[in-house]
């Protein structure tokens, strides 16, 4: 991360979580005339809580409507989390939590996407050209395979769900870095789990962490495009470090200007070249500075 000039100095204290997404489309995908297949949704939750979903389309030729699944993945996953927070007011343990997620959240958001292939599918069939990219024994929904990064927060809680690659990173006070989401084991650099599988709900990973007892200043989800132009391995250490440096220094309003910069040099030929998207989720903490701390 860069930064350039100084911000103004931050007003009052806010006192509800803030996002801040960017996304570009990759080097790659620009030369040769493709779209960006990435996507991003960012809502506020009421006066509780906000959520951030991060999609990215399969850049395979079997999933050539790829970067509509990954629209409606955001789309579709942002209202699931929403309806979900209503469902919360019994819940008081992390397990409980996790349960929800995984029996309510996860295949709601599985099922509602195909439904939505489905229906997009019946309004705007396969051209011939489309036909011929498929395999023959391809379901239709390969044609719009996407990974899903979700953070919501809501009162005391952030809760996370991910199938596919991608980043989640949440941030601690210290700089330090927080990786709740368990690593997927079958990713191996070429292929990645999808919403397009039959069995997509058993390869979600969710976790919750309890901001009551776990403080954060931020929480970060990213396209793959973003963590393979990192030169540090691993990566999440140092972009927390610089990141609180940052909140420490910059209002928000600055930080939402850079992450285009950011991501556009990630999706750089100098960078993965890849689509490149980046939500970020601010908690209230971060975006108040002392006098002090105060860019002038």
């Amino acid at each position: 991360m860069s930064t350039s000039s100084p911000p103004q100095a931050a007003q009052d204290k806010p006192t509800a979580w803030r996002a801040l997404t960017a996304t570009v489309r990759g080097a790659v995908h620009a030369a040769t005339g493709l779209p960006n297949q990435d996507a991003v949704a960012a809502h506020p939750i009421g006066q509780d809580g906000a959520v951030v979903a991060v999609a990215d389309g399969h850049g395979h030729q079997r999933h050539f409507r790829s970067a509509r699944g990954a629209r409606l993945a955001v789309t579709i996953a942002s209202a699931a989390a929403q309806e979900l927070t209503g469902q919360l007011d019994s819940l008081v343990t992390v397990r409980q939590l996790e349960d929800e997620i995984r029996a309510v959240l996860v295949p709601a958001i599985a099922e509602r996407w195909r439904d939505a292939v489905a229906r997009d599918l019946n309004s705007e069939p396969f051209t011939e050209r489309e036909e011929a990219s498929r395999a023959p024994l391809d379901d239709a929904v390969i044609a719009y395979g996407s990974t899903l990064l979700l953070a919501v927060v809501w009162r005391p809680w952030l809760m996370l769900a991910q199938i596919g690659d991608g980043d989640i990173v949440c941030i601690l006070p210290d700089g330090s870095a927080l990786l709740p989401v368990p690593d997927d084991p079958s990713l191996d650099g070429r292929q990645t789990s999808s919403l397009c599988e039959p069995c997509a709900v058993d390869e979600f990973r969710v976790a919750v962490v309890d901001l009551s007892v776990t403080e954060l200043l931020a929480v970060m989800l990213a396209t793959d495009g973003y963590g393979n132009a990192q030169l540090a391995d691993p990566w999440a250490g140092s972009f927390s470090k610089d990141l609180a440096e940052l909140l420490g220094k910059y209002d928000p309003e600055w930080l939402g200007s850079q992450l285009p910069i950011w991501a556009g040099r990630c999706a750089s030929g100098d960078g993965s070249a890849d689509d490149t998207t980046i939500g970020l989720l601010l908690a209230p903490k971060s975006m108040g500075r002392s006098p002090e701390k105060q860019v002038r």
